[in-house]
């Protein structure tokens, strides 16, 4: 694979600038979302979602080649996130939700279909404890990130 498609090179890693054309070669998309939860009448902000959208690759035929193509897809997707936000410096419990759809609209991006991947980011000791201001500032480093390795915020 070569780095002028946005791929991974021989030894399987990207450099920022391949994951830079990679996001822009796929229109990869990311939102930040609080998660609220209410407990005897108290609302707390517990956490975030993190969503990452790319747009589904329909310039493949329908069926297996497309669905290989999307596969492929979310796979680098979770590359890209373990690349930008590596495991030395998570500290919350991160996990991934399993993909419910095939596709999503979104009115953001015109109702052009994309897949999505969505990350629950809880505290790793606790969940019913407030979000503070520091780790909302350490999401904020990590939107601005994202943003330098070329994804965009909302939509393309």
């Amino acid at each position: 694979m070569s780095s002028a498609d946005g791929q991974a090179g021989a030894d399987g890693a990207r450099t920022e600038a391949e994951w830079a054309a990679w996001a822009r070669q796929h229109r990869v998309a990311f939102e930040v979302a609080p998660i609220v939860e209410a407990r005897r009448d108290e609302r707390m902000q517990v956490g975030f979602t993190l969503q990452l959208y790319a747009a589904l690759p329909m310039d493949k035929p329908r069926g297996e080649q497309r669905e290989d193509a999307v596969r492929r897809l979310r796979e680098d997707m979770v590359a890209f996130m373990r690349a930008a936000v590596p495991s030395d410096k998570v500290v919350a419990s991160v996990e991934m939700e399993r993909p419910r759809k095939a596709a999503v609209l979104r009115p953001e991006n015109q109702l052009q279909p994309e897949i999505s991947l969505t990350w629950r980011i809880l505290h790793a000791d606790e969940f019913w404890k407030p979000v503070t201001t520091g780790e909302r500032e350490g999401l904020a480093r990590v939107e601005k990130r994202l943003v330098t390795l070329g994804l965009r915020q909302g939509h393309w």
